[in-house]
Parts: structure tokens; C-alpha cells; sequence
């Protein structure tokens, strides 16, 4: 899959603090460009070098700096921490990807009435080809959770109360015979990860990957009030309507982000992200045959832009190599995770604010709204250009 780098020798000093220079003012210049709040971002350099740096503010109204170490929600990047998870669990037998879903969860009261329920398996739901809805794709559900909310605003839905909107719902496609990314098939695998070892998912993740790789910054997102988590911003676009301050009095969320689990679920930074795209799609945190395993083409796939097991694969495109990541969005952030096997090195970035994402794929989606894609675009054509850097 080409993780491996060339041969290049590692920066010396100075070009390195020219690097950080110029990452610093490509970052400064995305934020005064769209005039979002704040922006952290960080890369890992081939030797292991990481940089941070961060632009704006983490709170506008009490003029808060933003700071490298500052923490935001982090989505769907937690999608990668799920997929480790059940490949590692694979490589230690524990279980086979293969596996019909039904073998950890055939006893729970909704499984039958899932989607495609006799021919899901463990590497079809990692993979978004289960044939899946996701639950607020149910029209009912949004309606149903605000005026949850509006009666207990401390209110937080169970996860089979969650599953319940796929429930009965006709599959997209058969199993495996088509692509549909689905939050609901991520937060099963989490109850099927659960059943298959009895222990808690939180607990794993830590075990196999937080503590030894020391990502001290990135903690489960199961509570609502998370130590340093930065305010988020909102423009009122979400379907919850939340907004326009994520964090209301004494830094309490004004949701319950738990609802996440193994679809996103943790609280992180941008240097945790980079070092984390770093060991992961690197092969430093799964053995090699896991990492092929995960970076796979999907049977039947024949874009050259595909999603493997908690890995989006991005082919060169936009003056950028190859590349592989994730992306994440929750109330208030966004996220982003990339590494590029070809310089071997990695690029994370975070913004607090949510500004157009509910725009995206709409016609004139990009006026007056955050381009997250093409911000993500300049600042890592600023340090990949950078000279010794190399693709």
C-alpha cells in the first residue's frame, strides 16, 4: 500500500523551524481567510519530529487564545480507535472479522429486524457495506430527540434506543454489494466488541493504544464535562439546532456527546491526531498484515477512492499525494487526520467551529462558509512543498 517512505535525509534545525514558520503562517492565513474561531494544527516529520501550532481563539468572548495543546471534540476520527481495536482483537484471536454479527448479538431484541441482519459481519459494518442506514437518516428522529431534549435536557438515548430507527427499515443494498457510511453500523461493532470480550471499549482503546503511544491528550468524550475542552461554535444549521456556544456555564456541554461510543467518542488535539495518523497508517501500531488488512481494497470496490477498515484511502488529487485518514465532525468541530505514505509523515488539523459542513454538497455551498477541504488542501501543500520534505 506504499507506507513506506523514501529514503531522505532529516531536516537539519534550521529548515526545521523554517518548516514550522511557514506551517504556522499557512495556518494563520486559512483562519483569517474564512474568519473561523480558532484552528490547532500538527505534523509528525519521517524521524518522529512533532510540530504544533494554533491560530485564533479557543473562546472568542473571553478572548481565550487557542494554544497547541488546546482540546476539541474530535467526531468521527474515533472511527479509527474502533477499527484498531477489532483488527487487533482478530490478530489475537479472539474473533474473525468474518464472523456473523450474530454471534455476539444475535440474542439482543432488535437484531432480527436489522437491515440485512443474517449476512452482516464484523468487516462489513468497519467497511460501511452492511447495507445500513444511519438512525438520523430516520426522518422521526430528529423530531423525536429535540422534543426529548425540550422535556430533560440532561436526556441521552440508550444505544439500542438508537438502533430501534434502523430497525425494519429496508437495506440499501445486499451485503457487501455497495457503500453507504453509517454511524449505527460503528456503534455495533462497539456492542459486538463488548460481547465478544466482556470488557468495557473504552478500556481497550486505552490498553492497546492511549497509553502506549502516549496520547495523553485524547480521552473518551463520554461525559459533558471534559477538562480543557475548548468552546465550540455553531451556526444553527444542525438538525438539533444547538448553537450558537457549545459550552454553556461552568464548561458543561449543552449536549451529551456519549451518544457517539465507537462511531467518534473521544475528546482529543491536533498533535495527538498527527502522532496517532502517525503509528497507525505508518505501522507502528498494528503489526504489517493487520495494516493490509486494513488498508484493503473491499471486495467489488473499483474507485480508486475507498474507505477500508476505519481507513478513508485518498488518491492523489488537488496538487497532494496519496493519502490515508480520517475526517470528523460533532456539534461545534471538525477534524482531520491525514498521512501520506509517499513523504512519511502526517497532518492533523482542528477547527472549533462547525461552519459549512451542513452547506457542503450544496449548490453554492462554499460562499460565505468554511471550505474545510480546500483549507485542509493549502495547509498541507505549504508543508509538503517545503524543500527536503519531498513526496
Amino acid at each position: 500500500m506504499g507506507t513506506v517512505a523514501a529514503e531522505a535525509a532529516p531536516l537539519s534545525e534550521s529548515q526545521y523551524a523554517t518548516l514550522v514558520a511557514r506551517f504556522q503562517t499557512a495556518v494563520d492565513a486559512e483562519r483569517a481567510r474564512y474568519s473561523v474561531p480558532g484552528i490547532t494544527a500538527a505534523l509528525v516529520l519521517p524521524d518522529g519530529r512533532l510540530a504544533k501550532v494554533a491560530s485564533g481563539y479557543a473562546d472568542v468572548e473571553r478572548k481565550l487564545p487557542m494554544t497547541p495543546d488546546s482540546r476539541m471534540l474530535s467526531g468521527s476520527t474515533g472511527k479509527t480507535l474502533a477499527a484498531a481495536v477489532a483488527i487487533k482483537l482478530s490478530r489475537q484471536g479472539v474473533w474473525s472479522l468474518d464472523d456473523k454479527l450474530s454471534k455476539y448479538l444475535g440474542s439482543r431484541p432488535w437484531f432480527q429486524r436489522l437491515p440485512n441482519a443474517d449476512g452482516l459481519t464484523i468487516r462489513l459494518l468497519l467497511q460501511h457495506r452492511g447495507g445500513m442506514e444511519n438512525y438520523y437518516n430516520n426522518p422521526r428522529f430528529f423530531d423525536w430527540y429535540r422534543a426529548r431534549l425540550a422535556e430533560d435536557p440532561s436526556y441521552v438515548p440508550n444505544f439500542d434506543t438508537l438502533i430501534e430507527f434502523v430497525c425494519e427499515q429496508p437495506p440499501l443494498f445486499a451485503p457487501g454489494q455497495g457503500f453507504n457510511y453509517s454511524d449505527v453500523g460503528y456503534l455495533i461493532v462497539g456492542l459486538a466488541i463488548e460481547s465478544a470480550t466482556g470488557r468495557a471499549y473504552y478500556d481497550q482503546v486505552r490498553e492497546s493504544f492511549l497509553d502506549p503511544l502516549s496520547l495523553t491528550l485524547t480521552a473518551p468524550s463520554n461525559v459533558r464535562t471534559i477538562p480543557g475542552l475548548t468552546q465550540g461554535y455553531a451556526n444553527g444549521r444542525n438538525p438539533l439546532l444547538l448553537g450558537p456556544r457549545m459550552l454553556g456555564e461552568r464548561g458543561v456541554l449543552t449536549y451529551d456527546p456519549s451518544i457517539e461510543f465507537t462511531a467518534g467518542g473521544f475528546v482529543s488535539n491536533s498533535g495527538d491526531l498527527a502522532r496517532w495518523a502517525f503509528a497507525l497508517y505508518g505501522g507502528k501500531a498494528l503489526d504489517s498484515p493487520a495494516l493490509a488488512e486494513m488498508l484493503a481494497v473491499p471486495t467489488g470496490t473499483a474507485n480508486a477512492r475507498y474507505y477500508g477498515l476505519g481507513a478513508g484511502v485518498f488518491p492523489a488529487n488537488d496538487g497532494l499525494p496519496l493519502a490515508y485518514g480520517h475526517d470528523g465532525y460533532i456539534p461545534g468541530y471538525r477534524s482531520s487526520l491525514r498521512y501520506y505514505p509517499a513523504a512519511g509523515m502526517a497532518i492533523a488539523l482542528q477547527t472549533n467551529t462547525e461552519d459549512g459542513y451542513w452547506e457542503e454538497s450544496k449548490q453554492g455551498a462554499a460562499a460565505g462558509h468554511l471550505d474545510f477541504a480546500s483549507l485542509r488542501a493549502r495547509i498541507t501543500r505549504a508543508v509538503l512543498e517545503f524543500p527536503g520534505v519531498g513526496r
